[in-house]
């Protein structure tokens, strides 16, 4: 296979993934209320004795669980599309400077995520799981902030990958010999 074609099966697979897992971090938080408002008769009967209140503040919390775990893994797995990209970038083809620049930013940026924001949204924000709205405001103030700065990040990378695959989907002119 083509190297430039496998490249771009790669940052498409990426890409793709990434889009999906922002879906499913939303889903999971919409089904919550889904749940709630249409919820099967075995569940009825809990929440009767648990109050709607408290049943949404335990489905919330095992959603923010769930989407913890799913993005730390994730996280993992992006250094390793990252790493295998560059390498790709690096070894199998001929681009220039400027993309082995983007495959080196992608790696620096999926890493600043997951090592210095993951962190910091799962173990400030398990803190505020069980908490009223109107507490610890100053807490909320910087996990809000830390998902804004993961949601900018991730728009970078996206960006980086639209970069990159734009670069090798262009039709590239056939050597003179």
């Amino acid at each position: 296979m083509n190297a430039r074609r496998f490249v771009c099966i790669i940052l498409g697979l990426w890409l793709g993934a990434s889009l999906f897992m922002t879906f499913v971090a939303v889903m999971n938080f919409r089904m919550v209320n889904e749940v709630l408002a249409n919820p099967q008769p075995e569940l009825a009967a809990y929440l009767k004795i648990l109050g709607p209140d408290r049943m949404r503040l335990l489905f919330r919390h095992e959603a923010a669980e769930v989407n913890r775990a799913l993005f730390n893994y994730w996280g993992l797995a992006q250094i390793g599309f990252s790493v295998f990209t560059f390498g790709l970038l690096l070894f199998a083809t001929k681009e220039g400077k400027a993309v082995l620049g983007v495959g080196l930013a992608l790696i620096l940026v999926v890493c600043i995520m997951q090592f210095a924001i993951t962190p910091g949204i799962i173990g400030y924000g398990r803190g505020l799981d069980f908490l009223p709205l109107d507490q610890e405001l100053a807490l909320r103030k910087r996990v809000g902030a830390l998902h804004s700065t993961y949601s900018s990040l991730e728009v970078v990378k996206l960006l980086g990958l639209l970069g990159l695959m734009v670069v090798f989907l262009r039709e590239r002119p056939l050597r003179k010999n």
